[in-house]
């Protein structure tokens, strides 16, 4: 089934673009759940994108669920789904219209019994009044009543009747797991829990999904080698019924969940998973039985993963493949086409630790590229950012409209970004024209000199456009972002001390406040993400947010309002404060 590289591979993505930070290289666990969801929105409109992610803490944040309009190139915070960081509880989601089913629960690389460790099914509802999505309440599906069980690694499937499905692993007091499952036949409201499916001898993983008119639940342990086993329900059987405990394949699956599904469309089933001697596989399941495995990658680690798209009858699988243990990974793709796959390509050779993969289990036909999220990170113990990469698939998207010259990105395109991932002992390095003394630390840029600092990205010009930046100041001063500079003009959006902020026109030595309020944080002192947007050349609206929440809106109608493109960057009067994660997108005018 190995084939030579098509020429669909011939241009890809040379490195992986950081959206957001995270706690680490392994930020998108669990592999087997899927974390992000495409949802349709009907008509000419573009479709909607919807993340969960686990930060542990980075922004401030735990599990949240965030927000792309622009094909999953940037994100933006939405709400939160579990806001306790110390409690690392992962989610999986399921479109059903515009609507989101998810299920969230404790996944973590320890596992003990807490009371904490529940397992609950919530419905993220859209408002087409407000264009976004709205939580209803919470239903626990399994309540660890006490300090001796603990649940894990919920998933969730909806079977051809509508009926919503929940398979999560109990951990028991002698160390044991059993698979346990529970069905709501009310929309969600209420869930009944079934007799188990199995138990095994450790901590337990696999993957539960819906094909055609049947359920199938793989699934396999840690700690120690056992066959993958499988079990599988017709959907028009009783409830309580499913066929008994089969050998799924020989070789067992690392630590049970080490693997990335997706249904082929056709009642079966494309399986990618990593075996107990750490090789990645592919097999294909055709309703019935599994078949052969095909050798993916043969280059053992404990990090390697796989995440799978499928589009038609073409599957897309990433995987991350060790150069330096912890520490320096590649991400490859490989194509899955008319029972060939394509030589595999590397879509980001940075020397960074890659962590687990995710991705879109099916995108609709005539899609553009193929979108893959990992933790991007310094080494495997350190924090990091979460990343995109993509693989073009040669199909048209649809457009056929006039996108305009060729160097015009579209809205929501990324114009400009950086991490400051380097070290520099003056300036920022290529791409960036400083003012007063800079540096980069080899994951930020800060300020060393008590003067007016400035820092304008050279590569950023932009009209209607919206630039955001991470950054923590600690003296009795300010720090800010801006948009429009040209020659000594800028719109500026700064944090002050105080606790306030303000949207400021500034030329020369001349400051104008357009416009100030809270920026809502308990401390003025903490990191905070300032994003500054503007748009229009007459009036010009300019809008500021903090961590995501929209907090000053202003409208500049004067003579002097800054009316044309210019660049963005960063400005503090003080030394000793740190900038992060810059990035400036296109907005549509």
């Amino acid at each position: 089934m190995i084939g030579a590289s098509t020429a669909l591979l011939a241009t890809v993505l040379a490195s992986g673009t950081p959206l957001m930070p995270v706690g680490g290289g392994n930020a998108l666990t669990l592999p087997a759940q899927r974390h992000i969801v495409q949802i349709s929105m009907g008509g000419s409109r573009a479709p909607v994108w919807l993340l969960a992610l686990q930060q542990t803490g980075s922004e401030g944040r735990g599990l949240s669920l965030y927000r792309s309009d622009d094909g999953a190139r940037s994100f933006r915070f939405l709400a939160p789904i579990q806001p306790d960081a110390s409690h690392h509880d992962r989610a999986e989601l399921l479109a059903v219209g515009k609507d989101v089913a998810l299920v969230y629960s404790y996944e973590s690389s320890e596992l003990g019994p807490s009371h904490k460790h529940d397992v609950w099914f919530q419905w993220w509802r859209y408002q087409s009044s407000s264009d976004t999505w709205s939580p209803e309440p919470a239903v626990r599906v399994f309540d660890a009543t006490d300090d001796r069980i603990a649940y894990s690694r919920a998933l969730l499937a909806r079977d051809s009747q509508g009926r919503l499905w929940i398979q999560a692993f109990r951990l028991e007091k002698d160390g044991r797991s059993t698979a346990v499952v529970a069905v709501s036949t009310n929309g969600g409201s209420s869930f009944q829990r079934q007799p188990d499916l199995d138990s095994v001898r450790h901590r337990g993983g696999g993957r539960l999904l819906a094909i055609g008119n049947k359920l199938i639940f793989v699934y396999g342990m840690h700690d120690g080698y056992e066959p993958a086993r499988m079990r599988i329900r017709q959907d028009s059987d009783p409830l309580g019924t499913w066929g008994s405990v089969r050998q799924a394949f020989p070789d067992g699956i690392y630590h049970g969940a080490a693997l990335s599904a997706v249904e082929d469309g056709q009642g079966g089933i494309h399986f990618v998973y990593k075996d107990e001697y750490e090789r990645l596989y592919y097999r294909h399941f055709d309703g019935s039985s599994f078949g052969a495995r095909t050798l993916i990658e043969d280059t053992k680690d404990w990090a390697m993963q796989a995440a799978t798209t499928r589009i038609g009858n073409t599957l897309y699988l990433f995987y991350n493949r060790m150069r330096e243990p912890n520490k320096r990974y590649e991400l490859r793709a490989r194509v899955l086409k008319n029972g060939t796959f394509s030589a595999p390509v590397v879509l980001d050779s940075n020397s960074t630790f890659k962590g687990y993969l995710n991705a879109v289990d099916v995108l609709p036909a005539g899609t553009s590229e193929v979108p893959c999220f990992y933790g991007d990170a310094r080494d495997a113990s350190s924090r990091g950012n979460l990343a995109r990469v993509a693989l073009p698939t040669g199909e048209d998207d649809g457009d056929s409209g006039d996108d305009g010259p060729e160097d015009s990105p579209p809205p929501g395109a990324s114009i400009f970004s950086d991490d400051f991932s380097r070290t520099t002992s003056r300036g920022l390095g290529d791409g960036w024209t400083v003012e007063g003394l800079w540096y980069s630390d080899g994951s930020r840029a800060v300020s060393d000199r008590d003067s007016q600092e400035l820092a304008l990205a050279s590569r950023s010009s932009c009209g209607d456009c919206q630039a955001e930046v991470r950054l923590q100041h600690f003296a009795e001063a300010e720090a800010g972002v801006f948009l429009r500079s040209q020659g000594s003009a800028r719109y500026t959006l700064v944090s002050k001390s105080n606790g306030r902020i303000q949207i400021r026109r500034e030329v020369g030595s001349q400051v104008t406040v357009l416009g100030e309020a809270s920026n809502g944080l308990s401390s003025a002192r903490g990191p905070m993400t300032l994003t500054l947007s503007a748009k229009g050349s007459g009036p010009v609206e300019l809008t500021a947010s903090v961590d995501g929440q929209v907090r000053l809106t202003v409208v500049d109608s004067s003579s002097s309002a800054l009316r044309q493109p210019g660049l963005a960057g960063l400005e503090t009067p003080i030394a000793g404060v740190w900038f992060d994660d810059f990035q400036v997108r296109k907005l549509a005018p």
